[in-house]
């Protein structure tokens, strides 16, 4: 609830913004003559850039830096950190199998560990 109440806030400083802006001569064809429409479509992109940067500011302060701009893409440092401790439980597993199984001698799985 607090999150949509600041999204609104920030919506309505921007839409502000843009009203005390102005408004040009010719409106745009996407404002479809509407003054209104012209000035929450302003404040829409201005919130968007708003969350991309505070988006980006808060991955860089937690230490995740994007590794490509273009589209924002951020390096998996987790994922592969999780990934890594998930292949070692299978291994471990499927060699556990392996002596249920008769594949392997439970000497070989303590000799493995």
């Amino acid at each position: 609830m607090v999150k949509g109440m600041a999204v609104v806030l920030v919506f309505a400083v921007a839409t502000a913004a843009s009203v005390s802006a102005g408004v040009p001569e010719d409106l745009p064809n996407v404002a479809m003559g509407w003054v209104l429409l012209f000035h929450m479509e302003r404040a829409a992109a201005l919130l968007g850039v708003i969350g991309l940067v505070l988006l980006i500011g808060w991955r860089a302060v937690q230490g995740e830096l994007p590794i490509k701009l273009g589209n924002v893409e951020y390096e998996a440092k987790r994922a592969a950190a999780d990934a890594e401790i998930v292949a070692e439980e299978q291994e471990h597993r499927i060699r556990i199998l392996e002596v249920l199984a008769g594949l392997r001698r439970a000497e070989e799985l303590d000799a493995d560990l």
